[in-house]
């Protein structure tokens, strides 16, 4: 036990729940809608590690608004980058099987509650692909008027730009 003047700190200082928070940033293991008899929402599982070449940890968490609504137009995938922060509300390293055996996890997992989540990068194969570069750029209302090419011939030459001249025009 620690202490302080001779009293234990738990006893001395009171403590505020409510300030503790954890932040992490994981990539989504799992999402579901689950329905109760009181409505739906989403159970999510991220997975993350603490340290460089661990094992990870899954982070588990419960959503009704609007990370539900993301995962229903599929923009939720498995393996999509989140930044998550919330309450610590139980941390495991086992679990009940349906016969009554505690099992081990395979990894430890962790429950958050009041958790905000900000949705980052898709994974590679679900991201919208790139325009390809090298390509101009032509207005609809211009494309029957003028070609990409004369369009290129009128703009102002570099040289243009560098000649002295225009540098007294007044604005």
């Amino acid at each position: 036990m620690f202490t302080f003047r001779r009293k234990s700190l738990t006893t001395t200082y009171k403590t505020y729940a409510q300030f503790n928070s954890v932040s992490l940033q994981a990539r989504v293991y799992n999402a579901e809608i689950v329905k109760t008899a009181t409505g739906e929402f989403l159970a999510v599982t991220l997975i993350t590690n603490l340290k460089d070449g661990d094992e990870g940890i899954t982070v588990t968490f419960n959503n009704s608004n609007g990370l539900m609504s993301l995962f229903t137009k599929g923009y939720l995938p498995n393996g999509r980058m989140v930044t998550v922060t919330g309450h610590v509300d139980s941390i495991s390293e086992t679990y009940t099987d349906k016969a009554g055996d505690l099992k081990l996890r395979m990894r430890p997992q962790m429950h958050l509650v009041q958790a905000v989540a900000h949705v980052g990068p898709m994974p590679k194969d679900n991201a919208p692909q790139a325009a390809r570069k090298g390509r101009t750029v032509v207005r609809p209302s211009d494309a029957a008027k003028k070609s990409a090419d004369t369009m290129l011939e009128e703009i102002t030459p570099e040289e243009q730009y560098a000649d002295d001249s225009l540098a007294n025009v007044p604005m």
